[in-house]
């Protein structure tokens, strides 16, 4: 069994065809060489030590396969958990046998050995796999290992990263101690997952060429298996080649300007200009790009299969308009404030904003939308702002308070807001905000008004209907949203509909002094002038490969990694046994066949890294003190040594059947919780 700590979502290993053949053919080869290494080493120090070895076999349960070579039989059996080496005086199915003392006469039984040859033994499982994980990581790190750099590419507004003041484009040098050159996304994730609780954790990184560190912790949310700060990994700036079920290309999203550029964007695509100027990163061409909302752009591409000598083709994109439904909604209060930012120390969380000041006069709800206030603010890039909120005090009614604001050129809306209950983001002042499903205004002769929802309306959920022909499409279906007093999910609903532009919307309202609930259709209009700052195109995740200049560099690297897998497996324990980590995070034989399927796909360097990292777990899990396992035997071992005498039958008996039975239910778990990671529920 294996933690699966930075949450690697399991991979489809239905799918078949010739190159997934190959793919579930090396995973199965090297799953069975990580347990083979394993059992081999109790093999050969077992028959060093001249002990009688009546199986070897890999699986347990009923026997498959089975060959027998002098004294021992070979078998394959039918469950693939693991394996075992079966000697004379040693059975954890009849542990009896351990203080039986007419096997311990007998002198190649496994009683009948020194207390240093056994501890041989049974340790020798655990070092072989320490030394294939070493020499794993190092072939590993020969061939080159793709990874995915330590780049932010985007912070979800209200969370632990976006507090901490992250941008996307920042790059991640150090998180606390671990400061790989260079580092990984995945060394992020990792150090936030095994942290402490209430403990911040420290990074270090260059945002636009320069210096900065902040602090950030960690929080785990509902749902949450691991302790997170909400961050996602930068994209690239080329073009997936991957296409849907249907044969059409998944570059564009139907309805957005991009998919109507001329020339079109093709599968392969790398961007590498934006109106004649170079990019060099994901997050300069997005800022870019909403700093030219409301304009056409060009992108220069290179074309895949192309020399790179060839002319850049130039791809026109026009501007894409915000879809609005013809209402303004209740704004509700700040719900948090960004490090270092405009807001810190002037506005607070619990704050509601009423009203603009100046440089102009608006009401908040009624002539302004509050969906609009990220854009507003950075219109008033280094002018002074004055704004009116409405604070809680304690023990008393909330006070109006005026505050002046001087917001940053930070465009808005490219904090999205994609989670669940998720506030909006004001990048320009750095406050997140939420916003009510309660009606405040309704535009005259707009989608809302026609529908008949009136001011003072609530709207209880949304629902976006999947166009009738794409429903036979891998995650087509209709995607619904409610809102409660405690769910205010607004903001999210409203980016749904932008990114989704065919889709038709089913608001479920309830008027006030209404009995009953009505549902309506609601045709959004695009605004003429509210822009996206984004065309409607994606990118493949960034990534780049590890690959050591010589052997020395690649053993370093190796016994590194090693040295960094059993305290990630340390930290990882310990965090199951605090409650830090979830248990559902635990994966058994399905998860792990999954994720080693996942490397496999990236290449036969990444499935080498992965049974590096598994040869660590499962050396590290084997010697935990658990009665059946090497370390439980090995506490046995220590106990006689020290006292001279082996435990008590009774006491070997009652141990063994008390780890037998925590490992099998173990075992039951995590294998419930692989199955059921088939069938999420909704």
């Amino acid at each position: 069994m294996e933690v699966l700590a930075d949450g690697i979502l399991a991979a489809d290993v239905l799918a078949f065809g010739i190159s997934n053949i190959t793919n579930i053919l090396l995973v199965a080869i090297g799953l069975g060489t990580v347990i083979f290494i394993h059992e081999l080493g109790h093999f050969l120090v077992a028959k060093w030590c001249d002990v009688k070895v009546e199986r070897f076999s890999i699986g347990f349960g009923p026997i498959i396969w089975k060959m027998t070579r002098g004294e021992t039989e070979y078998a394959l059996s039918a469950v693939p958990f693991g394996g075992y080496v079966k000697m004379l005086g040693q059975d954890d199915a009849d542990p009896a046998q351990m203080a039986d003392d007419r096997i311990a006469k007998d002198p190649r039984s496994y009683t009948a050995k020194s207390v240093p040859q056994r501890i041989a033994i049974i340790s020798a499982g655990v070092i072989n796999n320490m030394v294939s994980a070493v020499l794993f990581f190092i072939l590993a790190f020969m061939l080159g290992v793709k990874y995915q750099p330590a780049v932010v590419g985007g912070v979800i507004p209200g969370k632990p990263a976006w507090k901490a003041g992250l941008r996307a484009g920042d790059e991640i040098t150090r998180a606390n101690d671990r400061q790989d050159t260079p580092l990984s996304f995945t060394d992020v994730r990792l150090e936030v997952a095994l942290s402490r609780a209430d403990e911040p954790v420290r990074l270090e990184g260059l945002r636009n060429g320069k210096k900065f560190s902040t602090e950030v912790t960690p929080s785990i949310s509902a749902g949450d298996l691991i302790p997170t700060i909400s961050v996602e990994p930068s994209q690239s700036l080329k073009m997936p080649d991957a296409e849907g079920k249907s044969g059409e290309s998944r570059v564009t999203v139907k309805g957005l300007s991009a998919s109507r550029a001329e020339p079109p964007l093709l599968p392969g695509d790398e961007i590498k200009e934006l109106d004649g100027v170079p990019l060099k990163t994901y997050a300069e061409m997005q800022l870019g790009i909403a700093a030219k909302r409301d304009k056409a752009v060009v992108l220069s591409v290179r074309r895949k299969n192309t020399a790179a000598d060839e002319p850049l083709t130039k791809i026109t994109i026009e501007p894409n308009h915000f879809r609005t439904l013809g209402l303004r909604m209740a704004i509700g209060q700040i719900k948090a404030i960004q490090r270092d930012s405009p807001a810190q120390g002037k506005l607070k969380e619990g704050d509601t904003i009423t009203h603009i000041l100046s440089p102009e006069q608006r009401t908040i709800g009624v002539d302004l939308d509050p969906l609009q206030l990220p854009d507003y603010f950075a219109r008033f890039a280094g002018q002074e702002v004055r704004v009116k909120v409405k604070r809680e005090v304690s023990g008393g009614n909330p006070t109006p308070e005026e505050v002046s604001l001087v917001p940053e050129a930070r465009p808005g809306w490219v904090e999205r807001p994609v989670e669940k209950d998720c506030p909006l983001s004001i990048p320009a002042i750095g406050v997140a905000f939420s916003v009510l499903h309660h009606v405040v205004e309704v535009t005259p002769d707009g989608p809302a008004h026609k529908a008949g929802i009136k001011r003072d309306d609530s709207i209880l959920q949304i629902k976006l209907l999947a166009p009738k022909q794409d429903k036979h499409e891998e995650g087509d279906e209709d995607i619904v949203i409610k809102f409660s007093e405690t769910e205010r999910s607004w903001p999210t609903a409203f980016w749904l509909i932008q990114m989704l532009p065919e889709r038709a919307i089913e608001l479920t309202i309830k008027s006030q002094g209404a009995a009953t609930e009505q549902v309506v259709e609601v045709v959004p209009q695009s605004d003429p002038d509210w822009f996206l700052p984004m065309r409607g195109f994606s990118t493949l995740g960034l990534s780049k490969t590890r690959q050591a200049e010589n052997i020395g560099e690649a053993v370093t690297l190796g016994f590194h990694r090693t040295r960094d897998s059993i305290f990630e497996m340390w930290f990882t324990i310990r965090g199951l046994f605090t409650g830090r980590i979830s248990p559902k995070a635990l994966g058994g034989p399905i998860r792990i066949a999954d994720t080693a399927y996942h490397f496999s796909k990236q290449g036969v360097p990444d499935l080498i890294l992965f049974l590096g990292i598994l040869s660590v777990s499962l050396s590290v899990l084997n010697f935990l003190p658990i009665p059946v396992l090497d370390g439980g035997h090995f506490a046995f071992l220590c106990w006689e040594g020290i006292r001279g005498k082996p435990p008590s039958e009774r006491v070997v008996v009652a141990a063994t059947y008390v780890g037998l039975a925590f490992v099998l239910s173990l075992m039951a778990f995590v294998l419930y919780m692989d199955i059921s990671s088939f069938f999420p529920s909704k």
